[in-house]
């Protein structure tokens, strides 16, 4: 192995690496263009005072004179009429005529004869039970007979009245419902019997097929159930076949 011996040489290592690049220029502060009329606001004013030693008294020539105070705003509209010579002219008004003359009413004559037509008012019975004079209605004081000479005295009331209707509305309604209801009950004709029968029939060899097919030997639990189940439903299709044809009319309710 052989080694190499530099003496002269112009490298830096600094320069061997590339610089990073340079940062990016920062943006220019935000300066408010109201700052200098803020400070300005801001300095005090030097030699003020709370105001005149003595106020000024205006002269006596000097009233507030009419119109000069504060009156009410004026209202100012951006509303302009422009006139032009196309306008319609104005109605003229009619001449004033003669007012229709009222009919003269004597109502002295009209007053006499309403009073003459007018009926008084009936005196209401009164009665006096003290000797001092002490006067009290006879309608509700109990002297006179009153609850007995109504014309609905003896009478059911009338929500009673109204109450018994409703009641025996709801009654001959129900009592039609009843008369008028279908039978329930429904003869099937000879051939829904025999079709019925026949659909029996068939419905219990198909079944009886299907359980001769069954395995000889019940060792599980499955098999016992479904052999169970299909015994039952060949006794029961058995049962309704034997009905069938020991009753020739069948009744249906519905």
């Amino acid at each position: 192995m052989s080694l190499v011996e530099i003496i002269e040489h112009d490298e830096v290592i600094y320069t061997i690496l590339d610089k990073p690049p340079p940062p990016p220029p920062k943006t220019p502060r935000y300066e408010s263009k109201l700052e200098k009329e803020l400070r300005l606001a801001k300095i005090p004013q030097l030699r003020r005072t709370f105001g005149y030693a003595e106020t000024p008294v205006k002269a006596p020539t000097e009233f507030l004179k009419k119109g000069e105070g504060i009156g009410q705003p004026v209202k100012k509209s951006d509303h302009k009429c422009f006139i032009s010579g196309n306008l319609p002219p104005v109605p003229k008004r009619p001449p004033p005529g003669k007012k229709p003359e009222k009919p003269t009413v004597n109502f002295r004559v009209v007053n006499i004869k309403k009073a003459i037509k007018i009926k008084g008012k009936p005196v209401e019975p009164r009665l006096v039970d003290t000797r001092d004079g002490h006067i009290k209605k006879i309608k509700g004081s109990g002297e006179v007979p009153e609850y007995c000479l109504r014309p609905d005295f003896g009478q059911m009331p009338a929500y009673l009245v109204k109450r018994n209707r409703r009641i025996q509305k709801a009654a001959e309604k129900l009592k039609y419902e009843e008369d008028h209801r279908e039978s329930l009950c429904k003869l099937i004709s000879i051939e829904e019997r025999t079709k019925l029968l026949e659909d029996l029939k068939h419905n219990w060899s198909l079944m009886q097929k299907a359980f001769l097919q069954l395995p000889m030997l019940t060792d599980t639990i499955p098999k016992i159930l479904r052999k169970t189940k299909m015994e039952a439903e060949l006794r029961q299709l058995e049962k309704d076949i034997a009905l069938v044809e020991s009753n020739p009319y069948i009744y249906i309710y519905e």
